[in-house]
């Protein structure tokens, strides 16, 4: 038997073996390889396109510019508050709002007004420079302290307004709780007046949350029937507080009886003036 074929053939698997990489031929290496490269280009060039087709339609910005209409946007944003334009009002429309206003500050009661509010703010700045100057805590005291004095000149002024028209036979009870700086009452309940009880829904006011938090606050559910008995027991503790602060909280109240239970009208609605202000309502009740 010849056995020096027998030992090329060997050789020849030997060095076969060599020129594989994972099972595959240098060739199929090399060809796999051309063909993710040609996949990774495919794929970048599909990628650019998309982004084409996003762009389509948009005007390419620079960063500065881009900046300069951010904060243009805000500026617009900012003056339709004061404006008091609407929110989706246009740069145009804002601005024939500012030459208005530019128009009516140029009247004698304009510049009067502007500049009583320049020197507010004049005043208001020298206000922020001394406490600025000073530590924390010394013109906090001094802020708290002249406060004190304006609620107490304030306090003083309203009782003698109240003695001059309680002499003039023209005195209307106590003062209401919560009112408004332009004298506008805040109520605290609507009322409604059933056949079978007294509903209550509170009113919710969030530049007053944190004081609510400090009364003496019933729980109410507007779907909860009181009686009369219950609707007293309920609204006492506030009612206490009303007395101990020299105010009586309002409630608006609707009648929600039947066109005979007048009486029973007339009795609930003595129950409420128990303990609360109110001011009636004839539309029908809210809830």
């Amino acid at each position: 038997m010849d056995t020096s074929n027998s030992h090329h053939i060997g050789e020849q698997n030997t060095a076969y073996r060599r020129g594989m990489v994972l099972g595959l031929t240098m060739a199929e290496v090399g060809i796999l390889i051309i063909f993710v490269l040609l996949l990774l280009i495919g794929f970048g060039e599909w990628l650019r396109q998309k982004q084409a087709r996003a762009m389509e339609g948009h005007v390419v910005v620079e960063v500065e510019h881009l900046r300069a209409l951010e904060e243009a946007d805000s500026l617009l944003s900012l003056l339709r508050e004061p404006l008091q334009a609407a929110d989706n009002a246009t740069a145009d429309e804002i601005h024939r709002l500012i030459r208005s206003l530019q128009e009516v500050m140029a009247t004698p009661e304009g510049q009067s007004t502007l500049q009583e509010t320049r020197a507010a703010l004049d005043q208001m700045r020298h206000i922020r420079d001394q406490i600025m100057k000073q530590t924390g805590a010394e013109a906090l005291a001094k802020q708290v302290e002249q406060q004190s004095y304006q609620i107490a000149n304030k306090e003083g002024q309203l009782q003698h307004y109240e003695s001059v028209l309680n002499e003039a036979g023209l005195g209307k009870g106590e003062r209401p709780c919560w009112v408004k700086p332009d004298g506008t009452i805040e109520y605290l309940y609507d009322v409604v007046l059933t056949s079978n009880g007294i509903r209550m829904r509170e009113y919710r006011y969030e530049n007053r949350e944190s004081e609510r938090s400090l009364l003496p606050m019933p729980a109410v559910d507007p779907l909860e029937v009181l009686s009369p008995s219950e609707f007293l027991q309920r609204t006492e503790p506030l009612f206490k507080h009303s007395l101990a602060t020299n105010c009586r909280f309002f409630v608006v109240v609707y009648d929600a009886t039947g066109p005979t239970e007048k009486e029973l009208y007339k009795q609930l609605l003595r129950t409420v003036e128990g303990h609360f202000y109110k001011r009636l309502d004839r539309g029908p009740a809210p809830f």
